[in-house]
């Protein structure tokens, strides 16, 4: 998922700022979200702060974010499953919720942006 948005006037974005800039990301958030998108396995917290060459802690920051926006998944880990203790965790994106939360969440930024206008204009 990288590209470019081009907008009525001619200026483009890169896709994943436009994301950025929708749900509040800061850039560590949309570099997890980047690499679990091009990744084709489910990845715990440690690959990922491994392939980022960034710590634990702030990929868990990341992480938990990403869920907590609905732009991730997260399953227990099999290993994990048999073992007791603190559970751990793989994360991955279902690309096909992503995309219906994107178009979900543009049509509700759309009749928001037009209420407004309607609003203002009148």
């Amino acid at each position: 998922m990288s590209g470019k948005i081009t907008f009525p006037d001619g200026r483009e974005v890169d896709i994943h700022e436009f994301i950025a800039f929708m749900y509040g990301l800061p850039k560590s958030d949309v570099e997890v979200l980047h690499l679990l998108l091009e990744n084709k396995e489910k990845m715990d917290a440690d690959e990922i702060a491994e392939k980022l060459k960034v710590t634990k802690a702030s990929v868990s920051k990341s992480l938990n974010n990403l869920l907590e926006k609905g732009l991730i998944e997260r399953d227990k880990s099999e290993a994990e499953q048999k073992k007791k203790g603190r559970p751990s965790y793989v994360y991955w994106v279902d690309k096909e919720k992503l995309l219906m939360k994107l178009e979900k969440d543009l049509e509700k930024l759309v009749a928001t942006l037009k209420e407004g206008l309607e609003k203002h204009i009148s």
